[in-house]
């Protein structure tokens, strides 16, 4: 477990944002190379959760700094979260254990943060770690279709399973 005690709140909600946005444009890429619908579709939605992600971070940070911008770092820290790496080369199989390291961490970040938080704000980020642990539920299933089924990314889901 990550010590996220060395790190100011407007930090870690910072660090959290960026890791959101990143989330975003990953799972938005991968959708978009994908043939398989029902997989394409699962990545948008991953990608659209970041996004709604992203903006409850935004407001819990106005909610608890009132009339205080939000710094969002340029790089994601990977002390905190764990970042998908894809190459031209990565296989789905490779990527989806990458996604599910990467929901672990946010789900886990999300969980640490909360018990640094009041109670009113606390929920905000307990939703965001079981959140963050569907995601990875989700991934899980992905992971394991793509074991099963070789093609499972590269063909229509018909021509899969046929």
């Amino acid at each position: 477990m990550v010590d996220i005690s060395k790190y100011s709140l407007k930090e870690l909600l910072g660090f959290a944002v960026r890791s959101e946005i990143d989330s975003n444009q990953t799972y938005s890429n991968l959708a978009h190379r994908l043939k398989n619908p029902l997989l394409k579709e699962k990545f948008q939605l991953l990608a659209y959760e970041e996004t709604k992600h992203k903006e409850t971070l935004e407001n819990l940070f106005g909610s608890i700094f009132p009339g205080e911008q939000i710094r969002v770092p340029e790089k994601q820290s990977e002390e905190l979260f764990k970042k998908i790496q894809v190459t031209p080369s990565s296989s789905l199989v490779d990527i989806l254990k990458q996604a599910m390291d990467s929901e672990k961490s946010a789900e886990n970040f999300y969980a640490n943060l909360a018990k640094q938080i009041e109670n009113t704000k606390k929920r905000i980020l307990e939703y965001l770690s079981k959140v963050e642990h569907s995601h990875f539920r989700m991934l899980e299933g992905e992971l394991s279709l793509a074991l099963e089924y070789e093609d499972y990314a590269e063909k229509p889901i018909d021509k899969v399973v046929t």
